[in-house]
């Protein structure tokens, strides 16, 4: 199976769903989106010096664009680069031109908890429940999950079960029930029980659906980043 950065699905996949909650921005030109799209393309292929590139011009031609920023955080922050800095930066720079939008919060959020930095995470996800409680359901689900390993991996079980009793069931339209189940087996020691509810989810809803929940196993290093088809990112010859 392959799977690509909670992030980068936030970014690529979830800006569409999340649109209802976000104000509107200026919009872009045909270049703009053009070289974002591009940008985009590459950063799934890991040609990641080359997405930097097209999104240096996507910047010098609309610098208030926060799709710039919040990839580019993104890229800083791909499994092969951890330029943590280097991301938080751009992740602030995207929520400071959408003050509004729960997106770059979402994304300040993964952040943390790439980090392994838990207590701010669980922090940042709490609110971003109370403060836009009308979230898409896919995306609700998602940071309520998010939620449930922070209060995991700070030893918190209590509070983490309330999180699946509270939340999820196994008929949910998401994969949330499933993979809380399957982190309750990596949580315990018991990876066979774990990668059986890995496996009945991906048999009910699908690898793409199931890529966001997965990837947060392997930032909590419960799984090893097998995704190694796309070529290491190497400087281009002069």
């Amino acid at each position: 199976m392959r799977f690509f950065p909670a992030c980068l699905f936030l970014i690529l996949g979830l800006s569409a769903a999340l649109a209802q909650e976000a104000p509107k921005v200026t919009p872009m030109s045909d270049e703009v989106k053009k070289l974002l799209l591009e940008a985009r393309d590459m950063r799934v292929k890991q040609r990641y010096s080359d997405a930097l590139e097209k999104l240096d011009a996507a910047e010098k031609l609309a610098p208030n664009v926060p799709d710039i920023y919040a990839l580019r955080g993104d890229i800083y922050l791909a499994p092969r680069r951890r330029d943590f800095d280097l991301a938080q930066a751009q992740f602030e720079k995207a929520a400071q031109l959408q003050p509004d939008s729960p997106l770059p919060k979402f994304n300040l959020a993964e952040f943390h908890f790439v980090k392994h930095e838990f207590d701010v995470a669980l922090q940042s996800f709490t609110k971003l429940t109370t403060d836009y409680p009308k979230l898409p359901m896919v995306v609700r689900h998602l940071v309520h999950y998010k939620r449930f390993l922070c209060e995991l991996k700070l030893g918190h079980h209590p509070a983490a079960n309330q999180i699946l009793a509270d939340h999820f069931t196994f008929m949910d339209d998401t994969p949330a029930y499933y993979f809380c189940k399957a982190a309750l087996g990596f949580d315990a020691g018991d990876t066979a029980k774990a990668n059986e509810w890995v496996a009945r989810a991906v048999a009910v809803f699908k690898g793409p659906n199931c890529e966001p929940y997965y990837d947060a196993f392997k930032e909590l290093r419960w799984v090893p980043d097998l995704d190694f088809s796309a070529a290491p990112d190497t400087p281009k010859k002069p």
